[in-house]
């Protein structure tokens, strides 16, 4: 790997400092050195990395979460049958509207079911990855890799935040993908264009790509795997992330399901596809960090409850009595509820697959996502969604003292149960923590100038991401304080090749200035052809000081320059020297700039 591919990777986020440092200097004087990966034309390759070590013990130990630790929610992103986004998800969940309908156009056959639409669709050069590689990945991959990065998006999580999640041993990026794909439909499609005269490539088989892919190119280092339990596939893959987070194997975990019916033979009447994705942290780091806390897992379980097992088996005796009595499942949630430490009575809304039925059918590996989904956001809204007993959505009722809660099971094909139990977050008594979702910070005035930054893989990318934030400015709903706006988007957001940046003092004139960036498609500064740091302030120990100077003078137009000039900024660092508090609040996820890619470069529609 070249000067320029490293640092063209660090600026995009895929590395950071330290193992910039390293491959750049070919030194790791005082760290520990392993080989990690870093994507490169839709594969890998191997790639030193310098691990820092933490400075005490006590840092080491600190890092390192206790068994009872109540796991936090703290980001969100998916896409449902009718429902582009989790803003659709959640407004089709408050009318009950359900989403069956015939297949897409393009697609063989008739059977109503849930459908996503355009999933031939993706964004390659927004990962870096060649169109021919991109053609040969499973459409389930891609649609997860979107889905993956905007749950990090929402959580403020791909910038130096992402960097400062480190493990117990100071690796930084530690974090943790458990994931699980339903159908294995695009190979079966490839296999059918294979001939002994035409051997074509193939795309790879096993879903053991869909976690790990999503790591190299994030750079991530904590546990990577997938799960593959049927319809309870989410919320198992749930529990191995929180014994992971439990256990200090990883700072944060990324858990998320996705499926497509591609080939004919996957589809049914009621079948359904979608692709969803949660960030989870524990619940402590989370506060810390400033994280808009949606909700907190108190406890899960997992077990095998297939009914007609037979009486004996080996090493078995007869079945315990009274349990051909009990439904399946029943006892992964007494289990669940005992590891939460809460009584049954106290569970107000149970979801299940055949609560989302009517919005994804039956869905597979993904249904449970749904599930959990939208569980989670009626904790985090407070409103009972329509159900059993409720024509209409409804505020939910109780709250402090005593925390809503709500349980998320399913019970998959093979007989593997598994259960949830979520609690809405409420702070402790004189913490001083506003109730419900933290670090929100909406709607506060205008008040000193600040430096706001948006960056992006293209020119192109650049300007559809700033119409989001246009968009979001003049619209009726609610809209961070321009300062907190700015904080999260310098600390939470990735620095890539394409930037823009401006000085404002009050939303209007950001909203203005944005529309008229929009509008005229530029200038912006891109440094993809290089050129990055023209003056070598970079690799100059005395920069942090110069930068925290001005950052403290408030001379934001100077440190705008050198941002536009390709100079690596630690946000973070200059926001604790100025005294700000750490903040993460939900905005518009980066745009991407999808294209119809399939087997063969054929335009084939699914």
């Amino acid at each position: 790997m070249d000067e320029k591919e490293v640092l063209t990777r660090f600026k995009n986020g895929h590395l950071d400092r330290a193992q910039a440092a390293a491959l750049l200097t070919g030194t790791g004087a005082g760290a520990r050195t392993a080989t990690g990966t870093a994507a490169r034309s839709g594969g890998t390759v191997p790639v030193p990395v310098a691990f820092p070590r933490p400075d005490t013990a006590r840092e080491r130990a600190a890092e390192v979460p206790s068994p009872t630790e109540r796991i936090a929610v703290v980001g969100m992103a998916g896409r449902y049958p009718g429902a582009p986004d989790l803003a659709s998800f959640w407004r089709q969940a408050r009318e009950g509207r359900g989403s069956a309908g015939a297949p897409p156009s393009g697609r063989p056959g008739d059977e109503r079911g849930h459908y996503l639409e355009r999933v031939q669709d993706f964004d390659a050069g927004f990962f870096g990855i060649d169109v021919s590689e991109a053609a040969l990945i499973d459409p389930q991959e891609r649609l997860f890799l979107e889905t993956a990065w905007e749950a990090l998006e929402d959580a403020g999580c791909t910038g130096g935040r992402l960097d400062a999640l480190t493990a117990a041993d100071g690796t930084p990026r530690s974090v943790g993908v458990f994931t699980c794909a339903g159908t294995g439909d695009y190979a079966l499609l490839a296999a059918r264009t294979w001939t002994r005269e035409r051997p074509v490539r193939l795309p790879r088989g096993g879903h053991w790509s869909l976690p790990n892919r999503f790591s190299a190119l994030a750079g991530l280092t904590g546990p990577s795997q997938s799960v593959d339990t049927a319809e309870s596939s989410v919320l198992v893959a749930l529990h191995l992330a929180a014994a992971a987070l439990r256990a200090g194997e990883c700072a944060a975990a990324l858990v998320g399901g996705v499926q497509l019916l591609l080939h004919p033979s996957s589809r049914r009447p009621g079948a359904g596809e979608g692709v969803g994705a949660l960030l989870l942290k524990p619940l402590a780091r989370a506060l810390a960090d400033g994280d808009t806390v949606h909700c907190v897992i108190r406890g899960s379980a997992v077990g095998h409850t297939a009914p007609g097992l037979p009486s004996a088996g080996p090493g078995r005796g007869s079945r315990a009595a009274g349990a051909d009595e009990e439904a399946p499942g029943q006892r992964v949630l007494r289990a669940a509820l005992r590891a939460a430490a809460v009584d049954a009575s106290t569970v107000a809304v149970r979801e299940d697959t055949d609560s989302v039925r009517a919005f994804v059918g039956e869905a597979g590996a993904v249904t449970a996502a749904a599930a959990l989904t939208r569980a989670v956001l009626q904790l985090s809204h407070r409103v009972l969604v329509p159900g059993p007993g409720r024509a209409e959505a409804q505020a939910w009722e109780g709250g402090e003292p005593a925390p809503r809660r709500a349980s998320v099971g399913a019970h998959g094909a093979g007989g593997c149960a598994a259960h949830v139990i979520l609690e809405e977050y409420l702070p402790a008594a004189g913490s001083g923590e506003a109730a419900g979702p933290t670090g929100t910070g909406l709607t506060g005035a205008d008040g000193a100038a600040e430096l706001f930054v948006l960056s992006a893989p293209t020119p192109a990318h650049l300007v559809a991401t700033a119409r989001r934030f246009a968009a979001l400015l003049r619209g009726a709903g609610p809209v961070p304080a321009l300062g907190v706006l700015a904080r999260a988007l310098r600390t939470g957001r990735a620095a890539m090749d394409c930037r823009f940046a401006a000085v404002v003092a009050g939303a209007a004139e950001l909203a203005e200035v944005l529309e008229r960036f929009a509008a005229d498609g530029g200038p912006c500064a891109d440094l993809r052809d290089g050129g990055a740091d023209p003056l070598g302030m970079g690799v100059v120990p005395e920069t942090a000081d110069y930068l925290a100077a001005l950052w403290r003078a408030g001379h934001l137009h100077q440190v705008r320059s050198l941002w536009l000039s390709g100079l690596d900024v630690d946000w973070a660092a200059l926001e604790r020297a100025h005294g700000a508090g750490a903040v993460a609040v939900p905005l518009p996820a980066s745009a991407f700039l999808r294209s119809p890619l399939w087997l063969g470069g054929e335009e084939e529609r699914a």
